[in-house]
């Protein structure tokens, strides 16, 4: 579990060390999600000089969520590894199936699965021999800072897996591209309970932010709205997508 004191986190990704000085609450971001009808949490660190802006802080110390899709990053990376997913560009384009990475799933193994999650120490929670969904099913759970620490090693390329499969795997999160920034991420999203993750990052003037936003409709209907929008305006809220930071 993620622990805090004296405002220090430690997770099984991410260790760094925070001042009153360089933690930011903004209740901007929670008054954006309340009017998206979404409860949840937004956290961003600037790589430079360790700035930290939350929306929650208690959300993302000690709350722990499915995965969703996001959890697909670590099978991909594995098959880059093994020759199971070509790194000819013109292959990986269309990986966007879910039935495509079950099967991916059971072609590495729940052996090889495990140890790999094991290397990473990503989340908790139980690995299903049959891959039964259990990135989606709640068997498998992880917190915001875990998943903010697992963006940032890839971005690094301190993954446990190639640096070739690594950086075969950002050019296919990388979202958008132009003159005032790039926006990467990975997404999951259960649209059929109103929950979704982004972890990713942007870069200005060759500056990287990391930002994790895990969101939770409060509505009790199915959601199909734009949830890629919500992290926009958060963006744009604390100053980004402008190429000004």
């Amino acid at each position: 579990m993620l622990k805090i004191s004296s405002f220090l986190w430690v997770s099984g990704f991410f260790l760094f060390a925070c001042s009153p000085n360089n933690v930011k609450t903004d209740p901007a971001i929670v008054k954006i999600m309340d009017s998206a009808s979404v409860t949840g949490v937004f956290a961003l660190i600037e790589n430079g000089s360790g700035q930290f802006t939350i929306s929650n802080l208690a959300a993302y110390k000690d709350s722990a969520y499915a995965p969703l899709n996001t959890f697909f990053a670590i099978p991909t990376m594995i098959a880059l590894d093994k020759g199971y997913i070509s790194h000819d560009s013109t292959t990986w384009v269309s990986l966007d199936s879910v039935n495509f990475y079950e099967g991916l799933i059971s072609k590495i193994g729940r052996e090889a699965m495990v140890k790999t999650r094991d290397s990473l120490q990503y989340g908790k929670g139980i690995m299903t021999a049959d891959s039964t969904k259990y990135w989606s099913n709640s068997s498998l759970l992880i917190t915001p800072d875990e998943q903010l620490g697992l963006i940032k090693k890839l971005y690094f390329n301190a993954l446990p897996f190639q640096k070739r499969s690594q950086d075969m795997y950002k050019k296919m999160i990388l979202k958008e591209d132009n003159a005032n920034y790039k926006l990467s991420y990975i997404n999951g999203l259960d649209t059929a309970k109103g929950k979704s993750w982004f972890l990713g990052y942007v870069e200005e003037n060759k500056h990287p932010y990391f930002f994790v936003l895990y969101t939770q409709s409060v509505k009790l209907t199915p959601v199909v709205n734009d949830h890629g929008a919500l992290l926009k305006t958060i963006l744009l809220q604390q100053g980004f997508l402008k190429g000004v930071r």
